[in-house]
């Protein structure tokens, strides 16, 4: 016993260590999942997590499952075993359990089994899913394997929250509080990528430049608030004119900076005309206010293009985006990327 328990103590000092190398929380449940094979045997392992909205089971990560089932797997909690582990945080060990057995039905993956052990999945306090061990021929499970499978638990819950306090801190970091877009310089970024994919690939890029020609206005007239939510309305806005690979970002108090993979000139002048013509009809209905939006379309396709200073890009948008606009309110442009 002495050594099993050594055992046992060095997976788990290699599991953290690995787990510190890590990006993704997918990645961090493949790392527990395939150092449990060596101490825990089983005929096929499962992380079972709970949907938050619907309440149904869907599979994380597994061993000895197929593809196909986890793919379609999804199951409505059942039966009184898997609610006492979920509701109760009780881990649960079945021995020699069978197939007509009621409760079957509700714990069983893509193979049968004889014997059964399952551990809740701890974060902030409450279950968010289990961990789902079987085992068709012997040993049963013991009440140290269950001990052991509620530590994994605990630490797969632990490493989920973790991964999911990153995203949301990144996503708060590069996402612009009031329009929902990307800010500024997570944009730009993006956009830098963007320019040396198209360069290498030999693609055109279309860039547009769009502004609020009302916004001031609108902000005195209806508050900051009202103002925030046309910012996040005109956003959705333009994200439905667009592909979901292209990028949005907030350039000013006021304007929206937009960035097309892929886009000849013509392309990029449709829609920039399909965005402005939404926006006009669409947003802001209630107040009854006019949204007027002005826009500039460049796009680059020469090779020289791709190595133009981000300044003088910048540069040569807002000048246009200020000639189209000595004629008025909602007006549009196409111009030519600077020279360098």
């Amino acid at each position: 016993m002495p050594g099993e328990r050594k055992e046992i103590t060095e997976c788990l000092i290699e599991i953290a260590q690995e787990l510190g190398g890590t990006l993704t929380a997918e990645e961090a449940l493949h790392v527990i999942i395939e150092h449990m094979k060596v101490f825990f045997p089983h005929q096929s392992l499962a992380v079972l997590i709970r949907d938050e909205n619907t309440g149904t089971l869907n599979i994380k990560t597994s061993r000895e499952i197929s593809y196909s089932f986890v793919k379609h797997f999804k199951r409505s909690v059942g039966g009184t075993i898997v609610p006492r582990v979920l509701l109760k945080h009780e881990w649960m060990l079945i021995n020699d359990m069978k197939s007509d057995d009621p409760e079957y039905a509700h714990l069983k993956l893509e193979l049968d089994f004889k014997h059964l052990c399952l551990a809740p999945i701890i974060q902030h306090q409450r279950a968010i899913g289990y961990l789902h061990c079987d085992r068709m021929e012997a040993p049963p499970f013991t009440e140290e394997d269950a001990r052991r499978m509620l530590i994994i638990g605990y630490l797969i819950g632990q490493q989920i929250q973790q991964f999911e306090l990153l995203f949301l801190t990144r996503h708060l970091a590069l996402t612009d509080e009031a329009s929902k877009a990307l800010k500024y310089q997570a944009f730009v970024e993006q956009f830098r990528r963007e320019m040396m994919r198209a360069k290498t690939y030999h693609t055109p890029l279309g860039l547009i430049f769009l502004n609020l020609d009302d916004y001031v206005a609108f902000v005195d007239t209806s508050g900051i608030d009202a103002g925030h939510a046309l910012l996040e309305e005109v956003h959705q806005l333009i994200k439905e004119c667009i592909r979901s690979i292209d990028i949005i970002g907030r350039f000013s108090a006021h304007s929206f900076i937009v960035c097309l993979g892929g886009m000849n000139r013509a392309e990029a002048e449709t829609t920039l005309e399909h965005i402005r013509n939404e926006i006009q009809q669409h947003a802001a209905l209630a107040s009854g206010h006019p949204v007027n939006v002005s826009g500039v379309a460049m796009t680059f396709e020469r090779p020289e293009d791709f190595d133009l200073p981000l300044e003088k890009i910048l540069a040569a948008l807002g000048t246009g985006l200020i000639a189209a606009r000595t004629k008025g309110k909602h007006q549009s442009a196409s111009i030519p990327p600077p020279r360098k």
